[in-house]
């Protein structure tokens, strides 16, 4: 391959690889500033991982759904797809109103998706579901921030929920004042 082909060649990947992650750029701010926005309830653990650095697990209440109060439309198994169907609580925290398999065609409602980590075994067991946005990486000290907060006061992950049920993480609630919004880009 000649030099000027080889040079061609790299720029054309080059661009391809730029417009790919552009893709998803764009995709990610759209969806957040477009989607639905709804706080949940979160209860923060604040691991340390020596190769990813200091990150917060949210532990989004609407991931732990106990058995005898938790609609569904039918049974779940574990690793299963689930969408939750979320609904305004009284204290500004969205809640779970259902589990479905699929969201349906004709809903109004907001839908977030998970996937079933423990289905209840007896009548008085949880439903545990986990949710692509279970984790927050921040720097050292914002994560140690968060985990003095958890001690002292509610705090909620605000996302943005797009039509398909994908969320992003949009911001944080401490005692129900924003205090941090994710950038877009």
């Amino acid at each position: 391959m000649s030099r000027g082909k080889f040079l061609i060649a790299a720029i054309l990947v080059a661009l391809l690889q730029t417009a790919a992650i552009a893709g998803i750029m764009y995709k990610r701010a759209h969806e957040i500033s477009t989607g639905q926005e709804v706080i949940l309830e979160s209860r923060f653990v604040d691991p340390r991982d020596l190769f990813r650095g200091h990150y917060v697990i949210l532990n989004l209440n609407v991931g732990q759904l106990e058995n005898a109060t938790t609609e569904i439309d039918f049974t779940f198994k574990r690793q299963e797809d689930v969408f939750v169907e979320l609904e305004e609580g009284e204290n500004g925290f969205w809640v779970a109103r259902k589990l479905w398999h699929e969201i349906p065609s004709d809903h109004i409602s907001v839908f977030i998706k998970g996937k079933i980590l423990r289905t209840p075994l007896k009548k008085t067991d949880r439903y545990q579901i986990n949710f692509p946005q279970d984790r927050y990486f921040a720097p050292k000290k914002r994560a140690k921030e968060l985990e003095k907060f958890r001690r002292d006061q509610q705090l909620g992950v605000i996302l943005s929920i797009a039509p398909n049920g994908a969320g992003y993480i949009k911001g944080i609630t401490i005692a129900g004042d924003r205090i941090y919004d994710e950038p877009l880009w």
